[in-house]
Protein backbone atom coordinates (compact mmCIF):
# COMPACT_ATOMS: atom_id res chain seq x y z
CA UNK A 1 0.00 0.00 0.00
CA UNK A 2 1.04 3.54 -0.74
CA UNK A 3 0.67 6.50 1.23
CA UNK A 4 -0.61 9.52 -1.42
CA UNK A 5 -0.48 13.20 -0.19
CA UNK A 6 -2.94 15.03 -3.08
CA UNK A 7 -2.32 19.06 -3.10
CA UNK A 8 -4.75 20.38 -5.30
CA UNK A 9 -5.88 24.32 -6.43
CA UNK A 10 -9.42 23.02 -7.05
CA UNK A 11 -11.77 21.30 -5.20
CA UNK A 12 -13.59 19.88 -8.22
CA UNK A 13 -10.01 18.66 -9.75
CA UNK A 14 -9.64 16.93 -6.22
CA UNK A 15 -12.73 15.06 -6.70
CA UNK A 16 -11.85 13.49 -10.07
CA UNK A 17 -8.57 13.04 -8.93
CA UNK A 18 -9.23 10.75 -6.38
CA UNK A 19 -12.13 9.02 -8.80
CA UNK A 20 -9.45 8.32 -11.03
CA UNK A 21 -6.85 6.60 -7.86
CA UNK A 22 -10.25 4.02 -6.86
CA UNK A 23 -10.33 2.68 -10.30
CA UNK A 24 -6.63 2.23 -10.94
CA UNK A 25 -6.63 -0.78 -8.80
CA UNK A 26 -3.62 0.15 -6.71
CA UNK A 27 -3.92 0.05 -3.25
CA UNK A 28 -3.49 3.10 -1.35
CA UNK A 29 -4.28 5.47 1.57
CA UNK A 30 -4.97 8.94 0.31
CA UNK A 31 -4.95 12.65 2.24
CA UNK A 32 -6.00 15.63 0.35
CA UNK A 33 -5.14 19.54 1.15
CA UNK A 34 -6.43 22.59 -1.15
CA UNK A 35 -4.07 24.71 -1.97
CA UNK A 36 -1.14 25.87 -4.74
CA UNK A 37 2.22 24.29 -5.47
CA UNK A 38 3.73 27.69 -3.65
CA UNK A 39 2.34 26.62 -0.72
CA UNK A 40 4.05 23.36 -0.26
CA UNK A 41 6.36 23.80 2.63
CA UNK A 42 3.43 24.80 5.04
CA UNK A 43 2.63 21.07 4.35
CA UNK A 44 6.17 19.32 5.42
CA UNK A 45 5.21 16.94 8.09
CA UNK A 46 3.08 15.43 5.72
CA UNK A 47 4.77 15.40 2.62
CA UNK A 48 7.53 13.67 5.21
CA UNK A 49 4.98 10.60 5.62
CA UNK A 50 3.94 10.45 2.15
CA UNK A 51 5.32 7.90 -0.39
CA UNK A 52 3.69 10.06 -3.50
CA UNK A 53 2.93 13.22 -3.46
CA UNK A 54 0.51 14.56 -6.34
CA UNK A 55 0.87 18.26 -6.90
CA UNK A 56 -2.42 19.28 -9.08
CA UNK A 57 -1.78 23.43 -10.13
CA UNK A 58 -3.00 24.46 -13.59
CA UNK A 59 -1.13 27.80 -13.13
CA UNK A 60 2.55 26.05 -11.87
CA UNK A 61 5.36 28.08 -12.97
CA UNK A 62 8.75 26.56 -13.11
CA UNK A 63 9.79 29.24 -10.57
CA UNK A 64 7.32 27.25 -8.29
CA UNK A 65 8.82 23.87 -8.68
CA UNK A 66 11.89 24.84 -6.07
CA UNK A 67 9.28 23.94 -3.35
CA UNK A 68 8.83 20.65 -4.80
CA UNK A 69 12.80 19.96 -5.37
CA UNK A 70 13.35 21.08 -1.77
CA UNK A 71 10.42 18.25 -0.65
CA UNK A 72 12.02 15.75 -2.71
CA UNK A 73 15.44 16.30 -1.35
CA UNK A 74 14.83 15.84 1.72
CA UNK A 75 12.21 13.13 1.62
CA UNK A 76 14.80 10.43 -0.88
CA UNK A 77 11.98 8.30 -0.49
CA UNK A 78 9.19 10.19 -2.25
CA UNK A 79 7.79 10.10 -5.57
CA UNK A 80 5.84 13.42 -7.26
CA UNK A 81 3.50 13.36 -9.54
CA UNK A 82 2.52 16.77 -11.80
CA UNK A 83 -1.09 17.54 -13.07
CA UNK A 84 -1.07 20.44 -15.23
CA UNK A 85 -2.35 21.60 -18.71
CA UNK A 86 -0.52 20.81 -21.50
CA UNK A 87 2.53 21.77 -20.14
CA UNK A 88 5.24 23.31 -21.94
CA UNK A 89 8.80 21.43 -22.87
CA UNK A 90 10.65 23.56 -20.69
CA UNK A 91 8.45 22.90 -17.40
CA UNK A 92 8.68 18.95 -18.37
CA UNK A 93 12.50 19.73 -18.50
CA UNK A 94 12.72 22.24 -15.38
CA UNK A 95 10.09 19.63 -13.49
CA UNK A 96 12.47 16.48 -14.34
CA UNK A 97 15.44 18.59 -12.96
CA UNK A 98 13.88 19.06 -9.65
CA UNK A 99 13.44 15.04 -9.70
CA UNK A 100 9.99 15.27 -10.73
CA UNK A 101 9.37 11.69 -12.62
CA UNK A 102 5.12 11.50 -13.66
CA UNK A 103 4.37 14.97 -15.74
CA UNK A 104 0.23 13.88 -16.51
CA UNK A 105 -1.83 16.60 -18.48
CA UNK A 106 -5.48 17.32 -18.12
CA UNK A 107 -7.72 15.78 -18.65
CA UNK A 108 -6.08 12.74 -17.15
CA UNK A 109 -5.29 9.21 -18.82
CA UNK A 110 -6.19 6.39 -16.64
CA UNK A 111 -3.83 4.38 -17.96
CA UNK A 112 -1.16 6.86 -17.24
CA UNK A 113 -2.08 7.01 -13.56
CA UNK A 114 -2.14 3.17 -13.32
CA UNK A 115 1.48 3.11 -14.98
CA UNK A 116 2.31 5.78 -12.29
CA UNK A 117 0.79 4.33 -9.20
CA UNK A 118 2.19 1.32 -10.36
CA UNK A 119 6.01 2.46 -10.51
CA UNK A 120 5.62 3.99 -7.13
CA UNK A 121 4.43 0.77 -5.59
CA UNK A 122 6.68 -1.60 -7.18
CA UNK A 123 9.33 0.88 -6.18
CA UNK A 124 8.40 1.05 -2.48
CA UNK A 125 8.20 -3.21 -2.74
CA UNK A 126 11.42 -3.67 -4.76
CA UNK A 127 12.52 -5.41 -1.75
CA UNK A 128 9.92 -8.19 -1.78
CA UNK A 129 11.08 -9.04 -5.95
CA UNK A 130 13.95 -9.93 -7.86
CA UNK A 131 14.94 -7.67 -10.51
CA UNK A 132 17.28 -7.88 -13.60
CA UNK A 133 19.44 -5.42 -13.79
CA UNK A 134 19.41 -2.65 -16.49
CA UNK A 135 22.25 -0.83 -18.06
CA UNK A 136 21.73 2.25 -20.34
CA UNK A 137 24.72 2.96 -22.86
CA UNK A 138 25.01 6.80 -24.10
CA UNK A 139 26.91 8.86 -25.80
CA UNK A 140 27.02 12.88 -25.63
CA UNK A 141 27.77 12.38 -30.08
CA UNK A 142 26.99 10.05 -32.44
CA UNK A 143 29.87 7.31 -33.84
CA UNK A 144 31.17 6.96 -30.29
CA UNK A 145 30.08 3.30 -31.17
CA UNK A 146 27.28 2.78 -28.41
CA UNK A 147 25.44 0.25 -30.89
CA UNK A 148 28.79 -1.84 -31.19
CA UNK A 149 29.09 -2.23 -27.44
CA UNK A 150 25.72 -2.68 -26.38
CA UNK A 151 25.47 -5.67 -28.62
CA UNK A 152 28.87 -7.03 -27.71
CA UNK A 153 27.80 -6.91 -24.11
CA UNK A 154 24.46 -8.25 -24.69
CA UNK A 155 26.06 -11.02 -26.74
CA UNK A 156 28.78 -11.62 -24.14
CA UNK A 157 26.51 -11.99 -21.00
CA UNK A 158 24.38 -14.49 -22.96
CA UNK A 159 27.41 -16.73 -24.42
CA UNK A 160 29.73 -16.60 -21.74
CA UNK A 161 27.95 -16.12 -18.35
CA UNK A 162 24.62 -17.73 -19.70
CA UNK A 163 22.93 -14.92 -18.19
CA UNK A 164 19.35 -14.17 -19.73
CA UNK A 165 19.65 -10.80 -21.58
CA UNK A 166 17.56 -8.39 -23.43
CA UNK A 167 18.82 -5.85 -25.59
CA UNK A 168 16.62 -2.81 -26.52
CA UNK A 169 17.31 -0.37 -28.75
CA UNK A 170 15.63 3.16 -28.06
CA UNK A 171 17.96 5.08 -30.75
CA UNK A 172 15.34 7.20 -32.06
CA UNK A 173 17.04 8.17 -35.77
CA UNK A 174 17.68 5.18 -37.69
CA UNK A 175 17.97 2.36 -35.02
CA UNK A 176 20.34 -0.22 -36.40
CA UNK A 177 21.17 -3.22 -33.65
CA UNK A 178 19.07 -6.07 -35.05
CA UNK A 179 21.61 -5.70 -38.01
CA UNK A 180 25.02 -6.34 -35.92
CA UNK A 181 23.60 -9.32 -34.93
CA UNK A 182 21.03 -10.91 -36.97
CA UNK A 183 20.71 -11.02 -41.24
CA UNK A 184 16.84 -11.30 -40.91
CA UNK A 185 13.96 -8.81 -40.18
CA UNK A 186 12.92 -8.71 -36.73
CA UNK A 187 9.36 -9.87 -36.24
CA UNK A 188 8.20 -6.13 -34.89
CA UNK A 189 10.20 -3.23 -33.59
CA UNK A 190 9.78 -0.89 -30.25
CA UNK A 191 7.48 1.09 -31.92
CA UNK A 192 5.16 -2.10 -33.01
CA UNK A 193 4.90 -3.35 -29.62
CA UNK A 194 4.15 0.01 -28.28
CA UNK A 195 1.54 0.95 -30.65
CA UNK A 196 -0.56 -2.25 -29.35
CA UNK A 197 0.93 -2.04 -25.63
CA UNK A 198 -2.43 -2.90 -24.09
CA UNK A 199 -1.87 -6.36 -25.73
CA UNK A 200 1.46 -6.73 -23.59
CA UNK A 201 2.00 -9.68 -22.02
CA UNK A 202 4.85 -12.24 -21.57
CA UNK A 203 3.03 -14.49 -24.61
CA UNK A 204 3.03 -10.94 -27.02
CA UNK A 205 6.39 -9.49 -25.50
CA UNK A 206 8.09 -13.16 -26.48
CA UNK A 207 6.25 -12.61 -29.83
CA UNK A 208 7.71 -8.89 -30.73
CA UNK A 209 11.90 -9.65 -29.94
CA UNK A 210 14.24 -11.37 -32.10
CA UNK A 211 16.28 -14.76 -30.48
CA UNK A 212 19.35 -14.47 -31.80
CA UNK A 213 20.97 -17.00 -29.02
CA UNK A 214 19.23 -19.30 -26.20
CA UNK A 215 19.84 -16.87 -23.75
CA UNK A 216 19.71 -13.19 -25.81
CA UNK A 217 16.78 -11.74 -27.26
CA UNK A 218 16.70 -8.59 -29.09
CA UNK A 219 13.90 -5.63 -29.69
CA UNK A 220 14.71 -3.77 -32.85
CA UNK A 221 14.19 -0.04 -32.70
CA UNK A 222 11.44 2.02 -34.46
CA UNK A 223 14.09 2.55 -37.33
CA UNK A 224 11.90 5.35 -38.30
CA UNK A 225 12.14 9.08 -36.85
CA UNK A 226 8.29 9.71 -36.78
CA UNK A 227 7.56 6.33 -35.40
CA UNK A 228 9.94 6.61 -32.83
CA UNK A 229 8.39 10.05 -31.81
CA UNK A 230 5.22 8.32 -30.53
CA UNK A 231 6.86 6.30 -27.92
CA UNK A 232 5.84 7.36 -24.66
CA UNK A 233 7.22 6.80 -21.16
CA UNK A 234 4.24 4.99 -20.18
CA UNK A 235 4.66 2.80 -22.48
CA UNK A 236 8.17 2.16 -21.66
CA UNK A 237 7.31 1.98 -17.53
CA UNK A 238 4.56 -1.02 -18.84
CA UNK A 239 7.33 -2.78 -20.73
CA UNK A 240 9.82 -2.62 -18.16
CA UNK A 241 7.76 -4.01 -15.31
CA UNK A 242 7.29 -7.21 -17.49
CA UNK A 243 11.24 -7.41 -18.77
CA UNK A 244 13.02 -7.10 -15.69
CA UNK A 245 11.22 -10.04 -14.16
CA UNK A 246 11.97 -12.05 -17.00
CA UNK A 247 15.98 -10.93 -17.91
CA UNK A 248 18.80 -11.28 -15.79
CA UNK A 249 20.60 -8.04 -17.56
CA UNK A 250 18.37 -5.70 -19.77
CA UNK A 251 20.58 -3.64 -21.95
CA UNK A 252 19.26 -0.21 -23.53
CA UNK A 253 21.05 1.01 -26.63
CA UNK A 254 20.07 5.20 -25.66
CA UNK A 255 21.95 6.41 -28.36
CA UNK A 256 22.58 10.42 -28.29
CA UNK A 257 19.21 11.59 -27.75
CA UNK A 258 18.28 13.90 -24.11
CA UNK A 259 14.67 13.81 -24.32
CA UNK A 260 11.47 13.03 -21.89
CA UNK A 261 12.01 9.41 -23.39
CA UNK A 262 16.12 9.28 -22.97
CA UNK A 263 15.34 10.50 -19.76
CA UNK A 264 12.92 7.89 -18.32
CA UNK A 265 15.04 4.88 -19.26
CA UNK A 266 18.10 6.67 -17.73
CA UNK A 267 15.81 6.56 -14.20
CA UNK A 268 15.26 2.95 -14.41
CA UNK A 269 18.63 1.96 -15.19
CA UNK A 270 21.04 0.63 -12.75
CA UNK A 271 24.32 1.46 -14.41
CA UNK A 272 24.86 4.26 -17.48
CA UNK A 273 27.79 4.05 -19.84
CA UNK A 274 28.53 7.05 -21.43
CA UNK A 275 30.75 6.28 -24.05
CA UNK A 276 33.24 9.14 -25.16
CA UNK A 277 36.57 9.64 -27.33
CA UNK A 278 39.34 11.21 -26.63
CA UNK A 279 38.15 14.49 -29.44
CA UNK A 280 38.10 18.02 -28.63
CA UNK A 281 34.06 18.01 -29.93
CA UNK A 282 33.25 14.59 -27.12
CA UNK A 283 35.38 16.36 -23.96
CA UNK A 284 33.20 19.66 -24.57
CA UNK A 285 29.69 18.19 -25.38
CA UNK A 286 30.62 15.13 -22.53
CA UNK A 287 30.68 17.88 -20.35
CA UNK A 288 27.79 19.39 -21.01
CA UNK A 289 25.69 16.05 -20.87
CA UNK A 290 27.54 14.89 -17.12
CA UNK A 291 26.41 18.33 -16.24
CA UNK A 292 23.16 17.39 -17.32
CA UNK A 293 23.26 14.11 -15.04
CA UNK A 294 24.02 15.94 -12.27
CA UNK A 295 20.78 17.89 -12.39
CA UNK A 296 19.18 15.04 -13.02
CA UNK A 297 20.02 13.62 -9.80
CA UNK A 298 21.71 10.78 -11.11
CA UNK A 299 25.01 9.76 -8.44
CA UNK A 300 28.57 9.67 -9.54
CA UNK A 301 28.62 5.86 -9.21
CA UNK A 302 25.07 5.40 -11.43
CA UNK A 303 27.63 7.11 -14.26
CA UNK A 304 30.43 5.27 -15.48
CA UNK A 305 32.93 6.95 -17.78
CA UNK A 306 33.53 4.36 -21.08
CA UNK A 307 36.33 5.84 -23.43
CA UNK A 308 35.99 3.97 -26.72
CA UNK A 309 38.87 3.33 -29.24
CA UNK A 310 40.99 4.65 -26.08
CA UNK A 311 44.89 5.62 -27.58
CA UNK A 312 47.68 5.96 -25.38
CA UNK A 313 49.56 8.00 -27.77
CA UNK A 314 46.33 10.72 -28.15
CA UNK A 315 46.86 14.21 -28.26
CA UNK A 316 44.10 14.25 -25.54
CA UNK A 317 45.56 12.01 -23.37
CA UNK A 318 43.35 9.84 -20.86
CA UNK A 319 44.14 12.41 -17.49
CA UNK A 320 43.50 15.30 -19.79
CA UNK A 321 40.22 13.80 -20.65
CA UNK A 322 39.58 12.85 -17.35
CA UNK A 323 40.52 16.37 -15.56
CA UNK A 324 38.57 18.41 -18.73
CA UNK A 325 35.06 16.22 -17.72
CA UNK A 326 36.04 15.66 -13.93
CA UNK A 327 35.53 12.48 -13.60
CA UNK A 328 37.49 9.22 -13.86
CA UNK A 329 36.74 7.03 -16.99
CA UNK A 330 35.84 3.82 -15.47
CA UNK A 331 36.77 1.55 -18.35
CA UNK A 332 38.70 2.14 -21.56
CA UNK A 333 38.14 0.13 -24.56
CA UNK A 334 41.20 -0.47 -27.24
CA UNK A 335 41.41 1.24 -31.07
CA UNK A 336 40.86 -1.80 -33.45
CA UNK A 337 39.16 -0.47 -36.39
CA UNK A 338 39.89 -4.24 -38.68
CA UNK A 339 37.83 -6.12 -35.92
CA UNK A 340 35.15 -3.29 -35.51
CA UNK A 341 34.71 -3.08 -39.19
CA UNK A 342 34.98 -6.61 -39.52
CA UNK A 343 31.99 -7.04 -37.17
CA UNK A 344 30.12 -4.58 -38.46
CA UNK A 345 30.18 -5.76 -42.19
CA UNK A 346 29.14 -9.20 -41.32
CA UNK A 347 26.77 -8.45 -38.82
CA UNK A 348 28.38 -10.82 -35.84
CA UNK A 349 29.71 -9.52 -32.80
CA UNK A 350 33.18 -9.19 -32.20
CA UNK A 351 33.28 -11.30 -29.17
CA UNK A 352 32.18 -14.31 -31.57
CA UNK A 353 34.09 -13.11 -34.84
CA UNK A 354 37.54 -11.98 -33.07
CA UNK A 355 37.11 -13.01 -29.74
CA UNK A 356 41.13 -13.22 -28.71
CA UNK A 357 41.85 -9.36 -29.78
CA UNK A 358 41.94 -6.59 -27.49
CA UNK A 359 38.70 -4.92 -27.91
CA UNK A 360 36.54 -8.15 -27.62
CA UNK A 361 38.37 -8.62 -24.15
CA UNK A 362 37.76 -5.55 -23.28
CA UNK A 363 33.90 -5.91 -23.36
CA UNK A 364 34.80 -9.12 -21.64
CA UNK A 365 36.48 -7.06 -18.45
CA UNK A 366 33.54 -4.28 -18.79
CA UNK A 367 30.79 -7.27 -18.33
CA UNK A 368 32.89 -8.24 -15.34
CA UNK A 369 32.97 -4.77 -14.18
CA UNK A 370 28.97 -4.15 -14.68
CA UNK A 371 28.23 -7.68 -13.96
CA UNK A 372 30.84 -8.85 -11.20
CA UNK A 373 31.47 -12.82 -11.16
CA UNK A 374 30.77 -13.85 -7.32
CA UNK A 375 33.08 -16.18 -6.26
CA UNK A 376 31.57 -19.55 -4.71
CA UNK A 377 32.78 -19.41 -1.02
CA UNK A 378 35.51 -21.52 -0.51
CA UNK A 379 34.98 -24.23 2.27
CA UNK A 380 37.02 -24.17 5.54
CA UNK A 381 39.15 -26.74 6.86
CA UNK A 382 36.56 -28.08 9.51
CA UNK A 383 34.08 -28.44 6.59
CA UNK A 384 36.20 -30.29 4.24
CA UNK A 385 37.51 -32.54 6.87
CA UNK A 386 33.64 -33.70 7.74
CA UNK A 387 32.31 -33.18 4.62
CA UNK A 388 30.62 -36.05 3.27
CA UNK A 389 32.57 -38.88 1.66
CA UNK A 390 30.78 -41.35 -0.81
CA UNK A 391 30.50 -44.60 -0.07
CA UNK A 392 32.92 -46.66 -1.97
CA UNK A 393 30.45 -49.76 -1.51
CA UNK A 394 28.29 -47.84 -3.74
CA UNK A 395 30.67 -47.47 -6.40
CA UNK A 396 31.32 -50.90 -7.08
CA UNK A 397 29.82 -52.70 -10.16
CA UNK A 398 27.95 -55.03 -9.55
CA UNK A 399 28.07 -58.60 -11.57
CA UNK A 400 24.74 -59.80 -12.74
Amino acid sequence: MIDILLISSSAERSTHIGARLEASGVAYRLRTVHGEARNLRAHAPAVKTADLLIVDDVDLTERELSGIEEALVQTPHLHCMLITPAPSTNLLMAAMRAGVRHVLSWPLDEREIVNALTHVSNKKNAGLRREGRMVSVSSCKGGSGTTLIAVNLAYTLAAQREKRVLLIDLNQQFADASLLVADKAPPATLADLCSQIDRLDAAFFEACVMHVHPNLDVLAGAGDPVKAAELRPAHLERMFALVREQYDAVIVDVGQSINPLAIHVLDHSDSICMVIRQNILYLHSGRRMLDIFKELGYSASKVRLIVNQYDKNARISLATLEETLGAKAAHQLPRDEKHANDALNHGIPIVTTAKGSALAQGIVLLAETLWPVVAAPRKGVLSRLFATRPNPLQQLKTEH
